[in-house]
Order: structure tokens, then C-alpha cells, then sequence
């Protein structure tokens, strides 16, 4: 248990204690200390705060300007206090500015232009937070371009039950003030790049970033071929099409790309499918070239694989990940335990064993390997019915990649909740630890390193052993071993019938023993029954 003292104003100390493995965002909202949060995954800075003094540790500083490590500052939702710390909440991030202009580009996605304060800098395709007077914050990428345009540009998407957007969009009027946050984030525009391809990948407003990247490398005459693909259900998802089109007759280096995801014959001009998958079925090779992600969160998850797949670098793969925070009205359960929440604990990350894994052209073997004696084997084979080979290898590269190396790109569920409803024993644990061993010593991993590898691995043997199911959690809450339940998303995912886009705020029917999401026209077809793929997991 570690010992914090929280400063609340001038005249208001708390005294707060934090359990083992318990996050500071997480120990202060337990008892009774409300601060801003929206992703929970160190990708929003949402929840930053300040230490006045004591320890902190590095990676709830990861991502962060040099400017605020140096002042102390971190993000709570990563911070699990290693001794006595003095905190408080954040001073001198936050400037006030005006709204000049709004503007609708489609039925749900509106435009808004807000006077820079003075000296505000930033780099096309950063974000920044937005923070209205009640105190709720959330974060918004820049679609504008310092070297050409005044005001600051952002593209805002309705949400269904969104606090914040439905706000922005409905009542916020030109000429009033919110508050902004200095710009972060690394996916812009990279300027020792203008003789690599760039491929650019988006969905929904994640376009927003995007634009701002692309108008800047144009802007310093890149020299190389630019691609840019942006997905959606529709046509009515493409809200700048005639702008980004003049953008391609203008500069023949340039090309746009529109993905449609819901409709196998799609008009005329336009690509059926998943945005980064036909993006990746027409570029093979992306060796030294620079990926762009941005969108929804399981697609820049899928993406960041495909890119790794098809040669890319890993220092050449920049995201921008759109979580949302929670948009149901469910209350914390203060007696639940860290470990209960399956709250996002990881070993400390390993930079050598990632490095011994050739920063993850091995790993993706081994899990290629592993997988396919899994799947063939009479043990193990009946926990994975239902579930794509593939889609478990690119889920779990992402999961590895973030133990191994801190970076935020894996934004699935814990081991706790993915295997939640499995009964496995610690005999079958270690056959299955076994089978992985041996995927190890076939791509010629060090004895050393494979001893780190499974002992990352055995960091979760106590959320995956156990001799019955738990329940499920979901938002804090526990739900039933079976049948299905609706919920509303707080992060973009897939539908795993039909495989369209459902986006943050859309209702869904889940099955809430293995976590299948359908979508409200899958979930009407089938009638709430489990599909045939399903069944017998």
C-alpha cells in the first residue's frame, strides 16, 4: 500500500492511500476525489496531474513533452506510486480561447475553428483536450496547418449519449470560450521522411489528423507517393470528399482513397472493405515507409499488425488512437479490489527481450507457430471455436508488443475478461506454457531470453487459473456466464458477424460469455440466439 497526500486547493489536503498494483486515478476516484479521465489507457492525457514531490514512474510519463516531465507532471490512469508521493491536480496547462466559427461538413461531423492563444504551438495531426467550465474534458486532433492556416481546426463526431461532442456540436456558439490544453501526440508529419511513401489509414473523424499530416507533407514538397485511406459504412462517412479529391488533381504524388466497409458493392470509385485492409491488399511492401493510423481504436490495432506484417518498422509506425470514455451512467463499486477490476497492470516493460525478438518479426512467428499447434490440439483447440486463428495472433502481438516495449497500441481486453468463463487448471496452464517454449526454441530465441519471456507470461497466470468461471466485468459491473446482454460501446470496434464499423455510442448486443459484439442489424437477424459459429465454445 502505498502513501499519498493529495492537494486539493489552498486550503484542502486529503490523505489517500492506494492498494497494491492500484493506479492513482483509480485510488483517488475510490475514495471520493473526482478528476478528469476519458481513455484509461495513457492515450487521451486527460487525466494528468502534478507531483510535487516524490518518485514517479517513467512510464506514467510516456508520451509526454519534455517540457511537462521536467514540471513534474504525469498521467494517473499510469501511475501505480512506488512510495510517498505529494500530487495535485495540474496548474498552468489549460489557456482560455474563442470559438470564431462553426461549421456542419456531413449530418454528424461538425468543424469547429478556435482563435490560437498566443503562442500556442503545435504539429499537424497532434491533439489536444478540450475542457469545458463544469470540468469534463475531452480530446480532439488538429486538422489545421500551422504554416498555412490561423485558426485551429477540429472535427468533432456526434456520439450517441456523447457529453462532450453532443455539447460541442448543439450548444457551443461562436464567440464563446472554452479551455485547451498545449498540443501532444506523435502522429504528425515527420520531416526527415520526404523520401519515404507515406500510407496514411483513417475511419470516421480520424481523418481529421490525417488531413493535417498530409497538407503538411505537401506543404514541404514530400517528394514521394503519399496514400491516403479513410473508411467508413457509407458515402455519407467521407465528409471532405471534394476537398480531398481537388487535393489529388492538384499534386499527382498524392492519392484518396474511400473505403467502405458495410456495402460489397460499393459505388463507383470507392473500395469494398476495411480501410487498412485494402489498403495493405494493394501496398505489399511498405518497407521504409511511413504508416499513419488514426480512428478507431481496434483499427489502428489491426493496422499497426498489418503494417509490422508487411515490412514496416516499428519506429516508423505512428498512431492515433480515438478511446472513449465510458458513455453509460454505471456506478464504481468501491469494494471491488484492483484485481477484481482487472485494472491495466502490466510487467515492467523489457527492451532487450524485445530487441532479442527483432522488434517483433520473431514474435510474429513464434505466435504464428503457437497458434496453429493450439488450434490443432485436442487440449486446447475447444476454448478457441469461434475465434479466427488470425485474429488471435494480431491481437496478441499487440498485447506483447505493449508488455514488452510500454507503447499503447493494444486496446482489447485483459487477460482477466478475455478468459473469464475458460476453467483451467495449472496443469493445463503449464501444458499450454509448455507448447509455447517450444514455438520459442524453433526461431532460435536465447534460453535466457525465453526464460523472460515466460516469466512476462506467468504474470497473468492468477487472472487465467481457476477452478470455475467469474463473471465478466464490464464498465465495473459483473454480468452473467451466458446468454446475451446490450451495452453501449465506449470505444469503435467490428462486428464479429458482419464485420462493419460500430462506433463509440452505438448500442450492441454482446455475448457475455465469450465477448462476441453484434451489431444492431446482426443482432436483430439472429434474434439474440448465439450463431452457429459460436456455439460449443
Amino acid at each position: 500500500m502505498a502513501y499519498l497526500k493529495y492537494h486539493i486547493n489552498d486550503n484542502q489536503n486529503r490523505d489517500i492511500h492506494s492498494r497494491e498494483t492500484e493506479n492513482i486515478l483509480d485510488a483517488l476516484l475510490r475514495q471520493g476525489i473526482e478528476i478528469p479521465f476519458s481513455c484509461r489507457s495513457g492515450v487521451c492525457h486527460v487525466c494528468i496531474q502534478q507531483c510535487k514531490q516524490g518518485e514517479i514512474p517513467p512510464v506514467a510519463q510516456k508520451g509526454l513533452s519534455q517540457e511537462l516531465v521536467k514540471e513534474g507532471f504525469f498521467l494517473a490512469c499510469q501511475c501505480v506510486p512506488m512510495g510517498v508521493m505529494q500530487i495535485g491536480p495540474p496548474t498552468g496547462l489549460f489557456q482560455t480561447t474563442l470559438v470564431h466559427n462553426k461549421e456542419m461538413l456531413s449530418s454528424n461531423v461538425c468543424r469547429i475553428l478556435l482563435e490560437p492563444p498566443t503562442d500556442f504551438a503545435y504539429k499537424a495531426g497532434q491533439f489536444i483536450n478540450v475542457r469545458r467550465q463544469d470540468g469534463i474534458t475531452r480530446s480532439y486532433s488538429l486538422a489545421s496547418l500551422p504554416a498555412e492556416d490561423y485558426f485551429l481546426e477540429l472535427h468533432v463526431q456526434r456520439q450517441d449519449g456523447g457529453i462532450m461532442s453532443n455539447w460541442l456540436i448543439d450548444e457551443l456558439m461562436a464567440g464563446d470560450s472554452v479551455d485547451i490544453q498545449d498540443a501532444e501526440g506523435n502522429c504528425y508529419y515527420q520531416k526527415n521522411a520526404n523520401d519515404q511513401p507515406l500510407l496514411l489509414i483513417g475511419t470516421g473523424t480520424g481523418l481529421a489528423p490525417l488531413i493535417g499530416i498530409v497538407r503538411d507533407a505537401l506543404h514541404h514538397k514530400h517528394q514521394n507517393q503519399i496514400h491516403l485511406y479513410h473508411g467508413g459504412r457509407n458515402t455519407d462517412w467521407f465528409y471532405l470528399h471534394e476537398q480531398l479529391k481537388q487535393l489529388e488533381q492538384a499534386h499527382p504524388n498524392f492519392h484518396y482513397y474511400e473505403c467502405i466497409s458495410s456495402n460489397p458493392t460499393p459505388p463507383a470509385g470507392t473500395y469494398a472493405g476495411r480501410a487498412q485492409e485494402v489498403a495493405f491488399a494493394q501496398h505489399h511492401d511498405v518497407h521504409q515507409w511511413n504508416i499513419y493510423l488514426a480512428g478507431l481504436a481496434e483499427m489502428v490495432d489491426n493496422g499497426t499488425l498489418l503494417a509490422a506484417r508487411h515490412g514496416a518498422a516499428p519506429h516508423d509506425i505512428y498512431s492515433d488512437a480515438f478511446t472513449l470514455r465510458d458513455l453509460r451512467s454505471s456506478k464504481r463499486d468501491e469494494n471491488l479490489t484492483p484485481q477484481d477490476e482487472d485494472s491495466t497492470k502490466y510487467p515492467p516493460p523489457d527492451a532487450e527481450l524485445w530487441n532479442a525478438l527483432q522488434e517483433g518479426k520473431l514474435l510474429t512467428e513464434v505466435l504464428t507457430d503457437f497458434y496453429t499447434t493450439v488450434y490443432a490440439d485436442d487440449k486446447l483447440s475447444s476454448f478457441f471455436i469461434g475465434v479466427t486463428k488470425q485474429r488471435l495472433i494480431e491481437k496478441q502481438y499487440l498485447f506483447v508488443r505493449q508488455i514488452l516495449t510500454g507503447e499503447k497500441v493494444y486496446f482489447g481486453d485483459r487477460p482477466r475478461n478475455s478468459h473469464h468463463w475458460m476453467v483451467i487448471s495449472d496443469e493445463l496452464f503449464d501444458y499450454r506454457e509448455s507448447l509455447m517454449v517450444d514455438s520459442l526454441r524453433k526461431v532460435g530465441l536465447s534460453e535466457p531470453m525465453i526464460d523472460r519471456f515466460m516469466k512476462m507470461e506467468g504474470f497473468y497466470r492468477q487472472d487465467i487459473v481457476k477452478a470455475k468461471p467469474f463473471a465478466r466485468l464490464v464498465g465495473g459491473i459483473e454480468k452473467p456466464f451466458e446468454g446475451f446482454d446490450e451495452i453501449t460501446m465506449d470505444v469503435g470496434t467490428l462486428c464479429d458477424s458482419c464485420s462493419r464499423e460500430v462506433m463509440p455510442g452505438e448500442k450492441v448486443i454482446y455475448h457475455v460469455r465469450i465477448g462476441k459484439i453484434y451489431c444492431s442489424d446482426c443482432s436483430t437477424q439472429h434474434n439474440h440466439e448465439i450463431p452457429p459459429e459460436t456455439t460449443g465454445a
